[in-house]
């Protein structure tokens, strides 16, 4: 069992500069991320059945501004995951996020983002517990609701920075974040709830990549 993430893992937001807000994401954050990906990434790819490789965010690019969140990724190839549909763990500000993630202009979101809203059985299987995001750069959430859904779903279709994420969250302030069985059930729920969808979504990648 991860150490978990805690209540205190959120003032590293209000540490001001780069260097120093990224000394305690390598520190305090990244070793819950590898934690998360030692006992998820094999779980993932056993119930999928696609390989699954484990991304930690390293910021590399910043150079003054610190990052608003950080987050590690199940998913992709060796080179990076941004490209695929992937499942997106992470942290900013206001919550900790568990996220299938379709970002900046993966390959096939056309017929991903076309494909869900034409078979949307598996998003429609998730319960009022679970949120929706169109820009996984703020921390702004919305709850799941069918007419949201096909709204983001649009705007992926037809907006360049259109994105579509969707999961659930521990908020600040969750009792979760004292109770690391607890917190560790409900990521583990999570992706269990999330792993039809995420199938579906690399389904249509890798068909639409053999065909190209």
């Amino acid at each position: 069992m991860h150490k978990g993430f805690t209540k205190q893992d959120f003032e590293l937001f209000f540490i001001e500069g780069l260097e120093d807000r990224m000394n305690i994401i390598r520190n305090e954050i990244q070793p819950v991320f590898q934690d998360l990906g030692d006992t998820y990434a094999p779980m993932i790819q056993d119930e999928i059945g696609y390989p699954m490789q484990f991304h930690i965010a390293q910021h590399r690019r910043r150079t003054s501004n610190p990052p608003e969140s950080t987050w590690c990724a199940i998913g992709g190839d060796v080179r990076g995951y941004k490209k695929y549909p992937h499942l997106q763990i992470g942290i900013n500000e206001d919550h900790v996020f568990i996220f299938i993630s379709i970002i900046d202009n993966p390959l096939y979101e056309i017929e991903m983002g076309k494909a869900l809203l034409s078979s949307p059985e598996n998003l429609n299987s998730l319960t009022e517990q679970f949120v929706l995001s169109g820009d996984h750069t703020k921390a702004k959430i919305e709850p799941v609701s069918e007419q949201k859904m096909i709204e983001k779903l649009n705007r992926l279709l037809k907006v360049k920075k259109g994105e579509f994420l969707i999961g659930r969250v521990i908020e600040r302030d969750s009792d979760l974040l004292e109770n690391i069985k607890a917190q560790n059930n409900y990521i583990k729920q999570t992706i269990t709830q999330l792993i039809p969808l995420y199938r579906q979504l690399l389904d249509i990648h890798f068909e639409q990549s053999e065909s190209a």
